[in-house]
């Protein structure tokens, strides 16, 4: 049996859960003829009319209703269905949690890990010290190419006065061995710059795995101040955007070489300056780098002093005072 739909003669109240109260002592007659015949459902349709009926339209299902007893009492509060917007909101909080669960379950394997990889602090450090010393090995190998392009570039200057000097025109097989030698060295000081970069990743990696580290093995983690080393402010580099900022740069970081190399030789080419000065005891050498990755990236200014001894060879500069030139190249060619 379907009840025909009972409007009260007076205003609706809401309670603050948002259910309809029962207004009349009318309406609970209702529900006693209505539960006569089965269960009875109050509901509320969208004018705001109140319906006792012994079922729920199935186009009123989805706005909630409510059950009641035989002696009138809402039993069972079924509520609205959900809106869309709800479900999806829903949906979204669902899936961050999960994502959370993930993200915590993978933090806690990959502390898990860390500790089972290092039985103290010290093997972190020296883990970092061994990546460390594999790029430095690296650094060689290009200074070493260096060297030997530098030697080859020379050479070839020497061929070229000679060329000159007859007045002809160069043959274009020295014009383009001069172009690839001088590619090769600006090429291997492009990668020891990008070396350097890596040896400042690994350091700041590693200053984040030393300290989580020590905070899971409950030791006492530095401060930043008293931490020790620091990332390497690289003096004999400076890097630049724009095309009159570097221009003026290079000018200036030219400059600044030739007053403090006081070299016997030259040897100048695009982006590329070789400043060689030598005495009785060691020969050094000044290569000054205009390096760029690509036209969006910045440019890096580099010098570089390598020094040989003629007695025993050895790499290492005896005359510490050149060493000075590198350590003030930075802030000589930023100046304004």
């Amino acid at each position: 049996m379907r009840l025909g739909p009972i409007r009260t003669p007076t205003p609706l109240a809401r309670s603050p859960r948002g259910l309809w109260l029962i207004p009349t002592l009318g309406a609970l007659c209702w529900s006693g003829l209505a539960l006569a015949q089965g269960s009875l459902y109050r509901w509320v349709d969208d004018n705001g009319a109140v319906h006792y009926t012994d079922s729920v339209p199935a186009a009123e299902s989805k706005q909630g209703h409510t059950k009641l007893s035989e002696q009138g009492v809402h039993t069972e509060e079924v509520a609205p269905a959900p809106t869309e917007a709800e479900l999806q909101k829903a949906k979204e909080a669902e899936r961050l949690r999960q994502e959370e669960e993930r993200r915590a379950a993978a933090r806690k394997e990959a502390d898990a890990r860390l500790l089972s990889r290092y039985r103290t602090a010290e093997e972190v450090e020296l883990t970092r010290d061994g990546k460390l010393a594999g790029v430095n090995a690296l650094i060689q190998v290009k200074r070493d190419l260096i060297r030997s392009n530098q030697e080859r570039r020379l050479k070839l200057e020497t061929r070229k006065k000679k060329a000159l000097q007859s007045g002809k025109p160069l043959p274009p097989e020295l014009e383009n061995d001069i172009a690839q030698t001088e590619s090769k060295i600006r090429a291997n000081y492009a990668a020891i710059i990008d070396l350097e970069h890596q040896k400042d990743a690994i350091r700041q990696e590693f200053r984040g795995i030393l300290r989580h580290y020590l905070k899971l093995r409950r030791l006492p983690v530095p401060t930043e101040s008293t931490e020790g080393e620091t990332l390497v402010d690289v003096q004999n580099l400076v890097t630049c955007t724009g095309m009159a900022e570097c221009s003026r740069y290079w000018e200036q970081a030219m400059t600044y070489v030739r007053k403090h190399s006081e070299a016997k030789t030259e040897i100048l080419g695009p982006g590329l300056l070789i400043a060689i000065q030598e005495d009785d005891k060691e020969e050094q050498t000044f290569t000054l780098t205009w390096t760029q990755a690509a036209a969006d990236r910045p440019v890096h200014l580099y010098l570089d002093l390598q020094c040989k001894n003629k007695q025993t060879g050895s790499l290492t500069c005896v005359d510490t005072s050149a060493n000075a030139v590198e350590e003030g190249f930075q802030a000589a060619v930023t100046q304004n």
